[in-house]
């Protein structure tokens, strides 16, 4: 049993960061998938899309759902998702960037819970002001 990373972004925000990701790392330690939303698309046609993604992970995979934007659309879908749940564990985080999905990849042998965890308190961890008279950190 794993977890596989499902990416559901506006435009082409997904697949650039997993490029990014997987060009840092050398390698994907885990099953890592895409769903690219345009603005020409509705909620039900990227659901659809998003149930024909799942349907392809392994039975006892877990699924981690990455978006980029809480209540944008990728957001709503992911939702629609996990209301919709079947055999997978699945698990919503929001404001996916790129040191969270390091962060992921990095340790990709943690539980759906404690991966998601380890993620979210990335993306507050990796957040600077950089400027020489202020220190924040």
């Amino acid at each position: 049993m794993g977890v596989t990373l499902l990416l559901i972004t506006h435009d082409d925000i997904g697949s650039s960061l997993l490029s990014t990701a997987t060009n840092m790392m050398g390698i994907s330690p885990l099953v890592c998938k895409n769903l690219k939303i345009t603005s020409e698309m509705d909620i039900e046609q990227g659901y659809a899309q998003a149930v024909k993604l799942c349907e392809t992970i392994e039975e006892n995979d877990e699924l981690l759902i990455a978006t980029d934007i809480y209540g944008s659309t990728p957001s709503n879908i992911a939702i629609k998702l996990t209301e919709n749940t079947s055999k997978t564990q699945r698990l919503i985080i929001t404001g996916i960037n790129l040191p969270m999905l390091v962060r992921i990849m990095n340790y990709a042998h943690l539980s759906l819970f404690e991966l998601a965890t380890k993620a979210c308190s990335t993306a507050s961890d990796s957040i600077f002001i950089v400027d020489k008279d202020t220190e924040c950190g």
